[in-house]
């Protein structure tokens, strides 16, 4: 499977937050902790989460309207 470096980078953030058992993130949680490194809009994010659900990168559940 290959993923764009704009994947990559939401994949780290996800990456280093199951290193702190943090537990599943939210769109939201995401977007706050690319907030200071990178000018997206939380669409952005939210589209990039997707492309990695589609290639199956990653893994969502539904929490609630979330």
């Amino acid at each position: 499977m290959q993923i764009s470096e704009a994947e990559s980078i939401v994949m780290d953030v996800l990456w280093h937050a199951g290193s702190n058992d943090r537990g599943p993130l939210a769109a939201e949680d995401v977007f706050a902790a690319l907030a200071d490194s990178q000018q997206w809009q939380e669409a952005t994010i939210k589209t990039l989460l997707n492309r990695l659900l589609k290639k199956g990168a990653i893994k969502a559940r539904k929490d609630g309207r979330r």
